[in-house]
């Protein structure tokens, strides 16, 4: 049975987490909550999990940076829903985003990557713009609108009453997902980056239902 960590990186009171099992969609949400930082949430996430192995972790956060302008896989990923009637802001320009987001993003990733192993492949999730790409959020039901329980294609388990945050954590460890088993019609974004710069070392992705 796999097992996949999620994380949605908000601040103090908004730092969404999740833990998916399972080995074929719909993948069950064994447990999530809301943290202050990344320590708390690794913490909450490591005991949920148990004495499971962890396959992969996704985080909705910029998990490698440009030097020189904006990101290659942004700049596809906001054409890609653009298309689809959503706002180009959605996807944001990194160096346009808050702190907790660009901060604790990372360091849950090395922390991750210290107390789980260093080779636990992680995939940069953007919750949101997959809602979009799933074909589940439109112009007339914006992903504001969507809860986890309105995806039982993708989750099932302790859905109800979920967060915004721990719904995009879920989304966040669905892409964790995809990157293990090659899902089809998803592709990782992240092979096409020029010259990225890497607080996190390999493997890592940006895996995408594009």
């Amino acid at each position: 049975m796999g097992v996949f960590l999620g994380f949605d990186p908000g601040g103090a009171g908004a730092f969404g987490w999740c833990v998916l099992d399972g080995n074929a969609l719909p993948l069950n949400l064994r447990a999530r909550g809301i943290a202050n930082h990344a320590h708390d949430a690794l913490n909450g996430a490591l005991q949920a999990a148990g004495n499971n192995a962890i396959d992969a972790v996704g985080i909705d956060a910029p998990l490698f940076w440009r030097s020189d302008g904006d990101r290659q896989v942004d700049q596809v990923t906001r054409t890609q829903i653009v298309g689809l009637g959503s706002p180009g802001g959605t996807v944001n320009h990194v160096n346009s985003m808050r702190g907790a987001c660009l901060i604790q993003g990372v360091a849950v990733g090395l922390l991750t990557r210290q107390l789980v192993r260093p080779d636990v492949p992680i995939s940069e999730a953007h919750p949101k713009a997959m809602l979009w790409l799933l074909g589940v959020a439109s112009p007339a039901n914006p992903p504001e609108n969507i809860s986890l329980a309105d995806l039982p294609g993708y989750f099932v388990g302790n859905v109800q009453g979920a967060s915004d945050h721990e719904r995009d954590a879920a989304v966040g460890a669905l892409s964790a997902f995809a990157m293990v088993n090659q899902l089809q019609n998803w592709h990782d974004l992240f092979q096409h980056e020029v010259n990225p710069l890497l607080p996190l070392q390999q493997p890592l992705g940006y895996w995408m239902p594009v």
